[in-house]
């Protein structure tokens, strides 16, 4: 069965969407925003909103027992491609290795008002599926 993971430092959805997904060995992230968990605004530029991003990126795979070296796919989902140096320099900290990054896909998309960027990952869990999801 599917497990919800929702972590309270991390920046909600309005609609009912949990930050994660847990099954069967897998975890998959929802978008994750790039605003403060309690705010209704976006930063106003995209370093700010692609730090947050990362950073919520690595407390959900805490929340899960899982690291970077875990995530097998990531999606950016960006306002503009521009912005793309931009977030490669969040995407270098994390991965620093070439040879153990995770695919990627980077795409265009008309997000909401004042969101510049959005991240989702797939994860591989370093458990078994019965082991319990930490808090």
């Amino acid at each position: 069965m599917v497990r919800s993971l929702n972590v309270a430092n991390v920046a909600q959805h309005k609609n009912p969407v949990p930050n994660a997904a847990l099954h069967r060995g897998m975890m998959a992230t929802s978008s994750i925003l790039g605003k403060e968990p309690d705010a209704d605004h976006y930063p106003a530029d995209v370093k700010s909103q692609a730090q947050l991003c990362f950073a919520y990126l690595q407390d959900i795979l805490a929340a899960a027992g899982a690291t970077l070296q875990d995530v097998l796919s990531v999606e950016l989902y960006m306002a503009d491609k521009t912005d793309r140096d931009v977030v490669n320099q969040f995407w270098l900290q994390c991965w620093p290795d070439p040879k153990h990054r995770p695919a990627r896909n980077a795409l265009v998309l008309e997000l909401p008002e004042g969101c510049k960027l959005q991240v989702k990952a797939l994860i591989v869990l370093p458990y078994e599926p019965a082991d319990e999801v930490s808090k």
